[in-house]
């Protein structure tokens, strides 16, 4: 594993913990690079399995387990599903795609079969759900990781949720959270791990601070500046013109996207319309 070592965060960050503490997890946990690009090659035997309970053995509310998983390997509905999520090509080209999807729908099964009505369609509802397929995705990309595989999380399966549910055969009740694309490696897709904002002001001890805010952004822009990080990727506004000779970094780009919807590719979608979609789908915000 020590080659995977080359940049880790803590070499990029120059963290050094104890000799003593470092262990393979956490080997795997601060070298994770999010990698597009995959060869066609068949995961080895037992490796999806593997992936599979690692993802099943997440942490889950009240052991309800208000989640699915849909394992996609047929090479059409990949196809599809990239389709539907953007046009994303390394779906097609990874020999597996999970969709991880809150569910209330096997809840609201049990709960009729049991010879009650079914009450629990609230909001705290839905969050617990997609906090438990984000768990379990969190699980099967770090078993992915562990097992030499790469992997990269799609959070664009979101932007066609009828037509996801459609392909997917999703009752009411099940919701594609986010995909994860597995499989090896393509040559010369990877990027290097990528720098993230500092601790100092994503973490705060006893309380929220912002303390380090100006100050950390400052240093994370220069960084990101520097690694040249959104050349060809700066988002226009509409009515306004590019601010000429500006530097471009995450807080620009950042801001940018946060004047508009989430769903600010051409696909331009459904994700501004996403309460009423899920309310349609079986979900309640009551």
């Amino acid at each position: 594993m020590s080659n995977r070592l080359i940049g880790s965060r803590l070499e990029l960050e120059g963290i050094e913990l104890p000799e003593e503490m470092m262990n393979q997890t956490l080997e795997v946990l601060t070298t994770h690079e999010s990698v597009r690009g995959f060869q066609k090659k068949p995961l080895p035997e037992g490796a999806l399995k593997a992936i599979l309970t690692a993802a099943r053995s997440a942490p889950t509310s009240s052991n309800l387990q208000a989640y699915s998983i849909i394992v996609v390997t047929n090479e059409e509905r990949k196809n599809r599903l990239a389709v539907l999520s953007g046009n994303q090509g390394f779906i097609k080209e990874a020999p597996v795609f999970l969709v991880f999807c809150a569910d209330i729908y096997r809840l609201k099964y049990v709960t009729m079969r049991q010879g009650y009505q079914f009450a629990a369609d609230t909001l705290e509802m839905f969050l617990l759900a997609a906090v438990d397929a984000a768990l379990a995705l969190q699980n099967a990309l770090v078993a992915a990781d562990s097992l030499g595989l790469v992997t990269v999380p799609v959070g664009s399966v979101r932007n066609d949720p009828n037509g996801m549910a459609e392909e997917l055969g999703l009752p009411d009740g099940v919701f594609a959270i986010a995909g994860l694309s597995i499989g090896f490696e393509r040559e010369g897709v990877r990027r290097g791990v990528k720098p993230r904002l500092p601790e100092q002001i994503t973490v705060s001890h006893e309380q929220y601070s912002t303390t380090f805010l100006e100050e950390g952004l400052a240093e994370y822009d220069r960084v990101m500046i520097e690694r040249r990080t959104y050349d060809g990727r700066r988002v226009s506004i509409a009515g306004e013109p590019e601010r000429e000779g500006m530097e471009y970094g995450w807080c620009e780009h950042s801001a940018r996207r946060c004047t508009r919807p989430e769903a600010i590719a051409a696909s331009a979608s459904l994700r501004e319309n996403l309460r009423q979609i899920l309310e349609q789908r079986g979900f309640s915000f009551q």
